[in-house]
C-alpha cells in the first residue's frame, strides 16, 4: 500500500468519524436546545419541522442570555432606526421606550468643523474614552420623540435615507441592560450628500417576557459629514473605460458565481475571488495600463489605455492572456531595461514575461512556489540595483489540494489567533544576468525570512521603517501574528532579516489582509495600516464570561482582538503603538485591503478602505 493510499485512507476514516460526531451532536444539541426552548422533557416533545433552523439557534437555550438579549434588542432597535429614517411615525416609540425614559440632545451643539473644502465639510463630537457626562433634557416618551426630531432634522424631507444599527457591546447588571451600538445614517436632498456616523450608549429595562424598553440614551460620539454637490465624490467610470470591449461585457460583468458554476475545475476557487490587477505603463505612451488577473479557465486580461480616457482590450496580442488560475501581478523592470516587465502568481508558480515596451511580453521564466499564492511585492533589499520578488502564500499544499477540504479549521493542530501550519512565503533573489538569462534564486532560509513563516499570510508591503538605508518588510497574516523583518544585512551582500515584530509592538493578530505603509502624521518616522475585519457580533459574545472561560486571559485578548477591526500602528522611537481607537480608523467593516492616498491633494495622506462580503438572508446564526 502507498503512503498516498494510506494518507488518503486516513482521511476518509477521519472524515466518517466527524460525520458521525456531528449527526450526534447535532441531534444531542436539537434535544437540549428544544427542552429548553419549550420548557418540557424531551420525551413529551414533537421533532421540529426539517430545517427549522431558529429553533435550533437559540442562544437562550443555549445559555447565553445576553445574545439573547441582543437580538431581542436588535429588533427594538429596528424599530427605532425606521423612525429614524423616516418609514414610519413615531406613534410606536411607546413600545420602545419606557415612560421614565431620559437623554441629552442626540446632536450635540458643539460639532466642531474637523474638516472643510468647498465641496465637504465634516463636523465631530468625540469624547474619547469614557461615558459623556450630558444632563437629561428630553423625558418620556414625549422626550424621545423631540430628541429624535432634533437628531433627524438635517435629513427631514431628504429622499432615500438609509440607516442602521450594529450592537456591538451588551452587559447585563442591577436589573438593567447596557448596549453600545454604532448608527449609520446617509441620505441624499437637494442640497446634497448627508453621512452621519454615532456611537451610541444605550440603557434597557427587561421585566419578564415583554420586549426590553429604552430607558436612556447617550451619545459618546458623532461625526457629520456633508457633501454640496448633488452627486457622489467618486463615480464608477468603470463602463465608460471598459465597457466598449467584448471582454468586459462576456466576462467581468457576469462575476464570480457565473463561472464558478461553469468551470470544470474550481478545486482553488477562493470564496470570494482573489484575482489581482496591477497597473503600468506598457507601451511607453505615459498612461497607465490595465492588466487583470481571472481564475483558471478565463485569460488573463490586458488593457491598453487611450488618450480620451477609454481603454482597448490587447490580451492576445500582449502574449499574457494565460488561462492558469491568477493571484496576483505586478508591473516592474527586472531586468532595468527600462521597460515594465510582468510578473504573475498562479498556483503553483510565478510567471515571469518580459516586456518589449510596445505592450508585448515574451515568457521567461516560471518560479515554482505553494499552490495557494495570494500577492507579490518587490523591493531591492540587497541594494544591489535589481529588484527582487516576495510571494505571500496561504494554505499548505496538503490543504489546498484535498478538493474535499473547505474549511481552515479542519487543519490538523490549528490554532485560530496563532496559526503556524500554513504555506511558506518566499523571497527570490534577482539573478538575471548580463547575457539576459533570468534566474531567480529562493534565498527565504538563508536570508532569515523562514523564521515565524507558516502563517497564512495574504499581503506584505517592503519600507525602510528604521531610516537606515535599506527597505524592511512587514507581512499581514490571515490566520497567526502579523510579522515585522527588519532589515540587517551587513551592505557586504550579506542578506539578514529579524522578525522584530513582538519587541517593536507591531505583531498586529486580527485576520490582516492588507496593508500600507505612510508618514500619515509627517513626523518623519513611517506608519503602518493594516486591514481586517470588524464583527459586531464577535465583539459581543467574546467579552462575555461564557466565551471560552477556561481561556487564558492572553487568548481571549487575542480571539477579543478578532473581532474590533483595522489597526493604525503609529511609528515612534521606541517602535509603534496601536493608535486605531484614538484616530477613530478602526471600524473598516470586513476590509479586504486599504491604502494611503492623498485623495484630496492636500500634502495629508487619507485612508481607503475596499470592505465588503457576500449579503444573504439572516439566518440568526453567528
Amino acid at each position: 500500500m502507498t503512503q498516498n493510499t494510506l494518507i488518503t485512507g486516513r482521511l476518509i476514516a477521519r472524515g466518517a468519524v466527524i460525520v458521525i460526531l456531528l449527526i450526534v451532536g447535532w441531534l444531542l444539541l436539537r434535544e437540549q436546545t428544544r427542552e429548553a426552548f419549550e420548557g418540557r422533557s424531551a420525551g413529551s416533545i414533537q421533532a421540529p419541522p426539517e430545517h427549522d433552523w431558529k429553533r435550533i439557534d437559540n442562544p437562550r437555550g443555549d445559555g447565553w442570555k445576553t445574545e439573547a438579549l441582543a437580538s431581542e434588542i436588535s429588533q427594538q432597535l429596528d424599530r427605532l432606526r425606521a423612525v429614524i429614517a423616516g418609514e414610519g411615525g413615531t406613534g410606536s416609540l411607546s413600545s420602545i421606550a419606557a415612560s421614565s425614559f431620559a437623554c441629552g440632545d442626540l446632536r450635540p451643539g458643539n460639532l466642531a468643523t474637523a474638516y472643510e473644502a468647498p465641496s465637504l465639510v465634516v463636523r465631530r463630537k468625540n469624547t474619547g474614552a469614557g461615558r459623556p457626562e450630558v444632563p437629561p433634557v428630553h423625558r418620556g416618551i414625549a422626550g424621545l420623540e423631540k430628541a429624535l426630531e432634533d437628531f433627524t432634522g438635517p435629513w427631514s424631507g431628504s429622499r432615500n435615507v438609509r440607516a442602521s444599527f450594529k450592537v456591538y457591546g451588551i452587559e447585563e447588571r442591577d436589573g438593567l441592560v447596557e448596549t453600545t451600538q454604532y448608527l449609520a445614517i446617509l441620505s441624499r436632498s437637494e442640497a446634497g450628500l448627508l453621512e452621519a456616523h454615532s456611537t451610541w450608549t444605550a440603557r434597557w429595562k427587561k421585566d419578564g417576557p415583554a420586549a426590553a424598553l429604552l430607558t436612556s440614551l447617550e451619545v459618546s460620539a458623532l461625526e457629520q459629514t456633508r457633501s454640496r454637490r448633488q452627486g457622489p465624490l467618486f463615480s464608477d467610470r468603470t463602463g465608460a473605460v471598459l465597457g466598449a470591449n467584448p471582454s468586459f461585457r462576456r466576462q467581468l460583468q457576469l462575476g464570480l458565481n457565473h463561472w464558478l458554476n461553469r468551470s470544470q475545475d474550481n478545486r482553488f476557487f477562493a470564496l470570494l475571488g482573489t484575482p489581482g490587477l496591477a497597473l503600468g505603463d506598457v507601451n511607453g505612451d505615459g498612461l497607465d495600463d490595465l492588466y487583470v488577473c481571472q481564475e483558471g479557465g478565463l485569460p488573463n486580461l490586458l488593457f491598453l489605455r487611450n488618450p480620451d480616457g477609454t481603454a482597448t482590450d490587447s490580451s492576445a496580442a500582449s502574449g499574457a492572456n494565460w488561462l492558469e488560475s491568477s493571484r496576483a501581478a505586478l508591473l516592474v523592470d527586472l531586468d532595468n531595461d527600462g521597460r515594465q516587465d510582468l510578473a504573475v502568481t498562479v498556483l503553483g508558480a510565478v510567471v515571469l514575461a518580459a516586456g518589449d515596451g510596445t505592450g508585448r511580453f515574451e515568457l521567461r521564466s516560471c518560479l515554482p512556489t505553494g499552490n495557494d499564492t495570494m500577492s507579490l511585492s518587490a523591493a531591492d533589499p540587497d541594494l544591489d540595483g535589481d529588484l527582487d520578488l516576495y510571494v505571500c502564500s496561504h494554505k499548505a499544499d496538503d490543504l489546498s489540494q484535498d478538493a474535499g477540504v473547505v474549511s481552515i479549521g479542519a487543519t490538523e493542530g490549528f490554532v485560530y489567533h496563532d496559526a503556524n501550519n500554513a504555506a511558506a512565503n518566499i523571497l527570490f533573489r534577482n539573478d538575471i544576468s548580463a547575457s539576459g538569462k533570468w534566474t531567480f534564486t529562493d534565498i527565504t532560509a538563508q536570508s532569515g525570512l523562514d523564521v515565524n513563516n507558516r502563517r497564512f499570510s495574504f499581503a506584505a508591503a517592503w519600507e525602510d521603517y528604521d531610516n537606515d538605508g535599506d527597505p524592511d518588510l512587514y507581512v499581514a497574516n490571515d490566520f497567526g501574528r502579523n510579522n515585522l523583518y527588519r532589515n540587517e544585512s551587513d551592505g557586504k551582500g550579506g542578506l539578514r532579516f529579524v522578525d522584530v515584530a513582538a519587541g517593536e509592538g507591531a505583531e498586529d493578530s486580527a485576520s490582516g489582509m492588507s496593508v500600507s505603509w505612510s508618514d500619515y502624521d509627517r513626523d518623519g518616522l513611517m506608519d503602518i495600516y493594516i486591514s481586517n475585519m470588524f464583527s459586531a457580533a464577535g465583539a459581543r459574545v467574546t467579552s462575555q464570561e461564557l466565551f471560552k472561560p477556561r481561556a487564558s486571559g492572553l487568548v481571549r485578548r487575542r480571539l477579543q482582538r478578532f473581532a474590533r477591526g483595522n489597526t493604525l500602528l503609529r511609528g515612534g522611537d521606541d517602535g509603534f503603538e496601536d493608535a486605531s481607537l484614538i484616530a477613530n480608523v478602526n471600524m473598516g467593516r470586513w476590509a479586504w485591503g486599504s491604502g494611503f492616498v492623498d485623495i484630496n491633494g492636500d500634502g495629508w495622506d487619507d485612508l481607503v478602505v475596499a470592505n465588503g462580503y457576500i449579503t444573504t438572508e439572516d439566518t440568526g446564526d453567528l
